[in-house]
């Protein structure tokens, strides 16, 4: 890394207003009892001034990765880096942008920070105003103007001359939900879960039916089944990114830039299909089972018509939404459920199980 002890990383520019002309010293490095940059020099590179006194006769630019004034510098300073200190003494103004600031020194006239973190220990003295907006200010010095400034976090331990005007932000919270809010996530959520449920007991009447006939009957082994299918996605998603990524590499080396695109664009395709299935079977389609299983369990009677199965379907999906909706251990619930659904439908999945697993009293006694 590029360094400029006093100058800065990178760039520094050294002058006053007066026309003088100017000298390029790139990559010098000075040293003695006391090291001078005379007014009208510009340093283009790095300058490394080490002495018992060094001084910049007139203002310092600095720019860099890191800048620290660790001199004297005799009219104004104005930095911009993502790291600067101001360790000695600057007899004009001090201006910095940087991502964190720090004044240990002596600061003439007034400071001006705009920063990610600014620090002023409590050995600095600033002869002015301290003007800032930062992310977090520390101010342990002395200021003997007025400290104005914006801040999110904002600590003073020091003196101020003047008066002392600090805006602190405080993060906006957002308002706590109200009971009709509630409510009306509620019904959404009711709505939204009435309208899966339909279009299965339209669409697929046994496999949806014989779902919650399983998770009423076969309940542990139903929420055993969703547990494991839910980590099953998980591997299988991390599966598809490592194929993809080996893939990919392995037409890279060979030279097949255009099969490498196609790689991983099939391979995000894949990933993004998966994460949409699961999360349209988990969020809709498995708590839409277990209402129609509690629906049923709850209306002995409902039968096997489709109106019969829509009644039970609407009961048992209200019990499920508000059971979610009870604070704290709703949520507990609610994730129960899901796998509980979850692992009905795999059960139905399975070639060879497209109805229910066991006929129904009702239908029994039809045949008979």
């Amino acid at each position: 890394m590029k360094t400029i002890v006093v100058l800065a990383v990178a760039l520094a520019s050294l002058s006053t207003g007066a026309a003088a002309q100017q000298t390029e010293l790139g990559g010098k490095v000075r040293s003695g009892r006391e090291v001078t940059i005379p007014a009208g020099e510009t340093v283009q590179g790095d300058l490394i001034a080490s002495g018992g006194t060094v001084r910049v006769d007139g203002d310092l630019l600095a720019s860099g990765g890191q800048v620290i004034v660790a001199g004297t510098v005799t009219g104004d300073v104005l930095v911009g880096a993502g790291s600067a200190t101001i360790s000695g003494e600057v007899g004009g103004d001090l201006r910095a942008g940087a991502g964190q600031a720090r004044i240990e020194g002596r600061v003439g006239e007034d400071a001006v920070l705009g920063v990610g973190q600014a620090t002023v220990t409590s050995g600095a003295q600033i002869g002015g105003d301290l003007i800032f907006g930062a992310g977090r200010m520390q101010m342990d010095g002395a200021v003997a103007g007025s400290v104005l400034g914006s801040t999110g976090n904002y600590t003073s331990d020091g003196s101020v001359g003047g008066s002392e005007r600090v805006n602190i932000q405080q993060p906006e919270q957002a308002p706590e939900p109200t009971l009709a809010d509630r409510a009306v996530d509620a019904l959404r959520r009711y709505v939204s879960l009435l309208v899966i449920g339909v279009l299965l007991l339209w669409l697929l009447p046994r496999v949806f039916r014989g779902a919650a006939e399983a998770a009423r009957r076969r309940t542990l082994v139903s929420l055993g089944v969703g547990l494991l299918g839910f980590l099953a996605v998980i591997v299988a998603l991390v599966l598809v990114v490592l194929v993809t990524v080996l893939v990919a590499v392995v037409l890279g080396l060979l030279g097949l830039g255009s099969l490498t695109g196609l790689t991983v664009f099939g391979g995000l395709l894949v990933a993004a299909i998966i994460v949409f299935l699961f999360v349209l079977a988990v969020a809709f389609a498995a708590q839409a089972t277990v209402g129609l299983a509690l629906g049923r369990l709850l209306l002995r009677g409902e039968g096997r018509s489709f109106g019969g199965g829509l009644g039970a379907l609407a009961l048992g999906l209200l019990v499920v939404v508000l059971v979610a909706a009870i604070p704290i251990v709703g949520g507990f619930v609610e994730a129960l459920l899901a796998l509980l659904g979850l692992g009905a439908l795999l059960l139905m999945a399975r070639p060879g199980r497209r109805g229910d697993p066991q006929p129904s009293l009702e239908a029994a006694q039809g045949l008979s």
